[in-house]
C-alpha cells in the first residue's frame, strides 16, 4: 500500500517517516481544569482557579511494510525508537514547526498481521500542555533593551553573561520589576549562567546564591530588560498554546 513519504513524524530526534505514516487526532488546546465552590445561601458558584492539565494524544499509524514478514522488521525498529524513559520532543506532520514533550503510554497492539499495512493507535501522554517552537538567541550589552519572546505564552530565558566589573551582577525585567541578582560580587573574568526555567544560577560552573528579593522571571511578547554590566547571550524557545 503506497503512502506519502512527505509527512514527517519525529520523536526524540528520530525520524519515523520511513517506518510509518499517520493520522493525527489533536485537541484545539490542552484541557482546562476549572475549580469552583458553592457558597451557602447564594445562587451559583464562585470561581477559585483554572489551570491547564495533561492529556493523551492518540496518533493512528500504518507501518510501511510490503508483507507480513517485512512488518516484523519495521515493528522492532519502531519499538526501539518509541521507547524512552522520560518525555521527549514529538513533531507531527500537521504542525511541523512546533513540538510537544510526550511519552508513549498504554497499548500499541497491531492486531492481526497481514500483507496489508498493519495499523494501530499509539497514545502519547502530554504532561506539559504547551508547544515549543523556534529557538531564539540574542546578544546584548549592559543597559536597557527590548526582546521579542515570540509564541503566545511566556518563555524562560537561559542566560550566559560576562560581567565587566566586580559589582553584583543582575538582570531585571523592567516591565514587571522582577530581577535575578547575585548575592556576591563577580569579576570581569567570571562566567555567569542563569536558567530561569530551573531557577538556578552559577558562576564559573559553581552554584551561586541570589539575593532574597530575586525572582526568576519569564518574558512575554515584547519585554524590556536591563543588564547590570558587561555582555550576555540570551536564549529561549518560543512557547505556544
Amino acid at each position: 500500500m503506497k503512502r506519502a513519504q512527505t509527512d514527517r513524524v519525529i520523536f526524540n530526534g528520530h525520524d519515523l517517516s520511513a517506518l510509518v505514516s499517520c493520522k493525527v487526532n489533536r485537541p484545539i488546546m490542552a484541557p482546562v481544569n476549572a475549580n469552583f465552590e458553592s457558597v451557602s445561601g447564594r445562587h451559583g458558584e464562585l470561581f477559585k482557579s483554572a489551570y491547564f492539565g495533561g492529556y493523551d494524544l492518540p496518533v493512528d499509524i500504518w507501518l510501511r511494510s510490503d508483507d507480513r514478514r517485512d512488518a516484523a522488521t519495521v515493528r522492532h525498529a519502531l519499538a526501539e525508537l518509541l521507547c524512552t524513559d522520560e518525555p521527549a520532543p514529538l513533531v507531527l506532520p500537521d504542525d511541523p514547526t512546533r513540538y510537544l514533550l510526550a511519552i508513549v503510554s498504554g497499548s500499541t497492539d497491531l492486531g492481526e498481521i497481514t500483507d496489508a499495512c498493519p495499523s494501530t493507535t499509539v497514545t502519547f501522554h502530554v504532561g506539559d500542555p504547551f508547544y515549543y517552537g523556534n529557538k531564539r538567541r540574542v546578544e546584548v550589552k549592559a543597559g536597557t533593551f527590548t526582546v521579542n519572546a515570540g509564541g503566545n505564552r511566556p518563555a524562560h530565558l537561559a542566560i550566559t553573561a560576562n560581567p565587566s566589573s566586580s559589582a553584583a551582577w543582575y538582570i531585571r525585567n523592567v516591565d514587571t520589576g522582577e530581577q535575578v541578582k547575585l548575592a556576591s560580587s563577580v569579576t570581569s573574568t567570571s562566567t555567569v549562567r542563569v536558567d530561569m526555567a530551573l531557577e538556578r544560577a552559577t558562576v564559573n560552573s559553581q552554584a551561586a546564591a541570589v539575593t532574597l528579593d530575586s525572582d526568576f522571571f519569564t518574558i512575554n511578547g515584547r519585554t524590556t530588560l536591563q543588564l547590570s554590566g558587561g555582555s550576555a547571550v540570551l536564549e529561549w524557545r518560543e512557547r505556544w498554546l
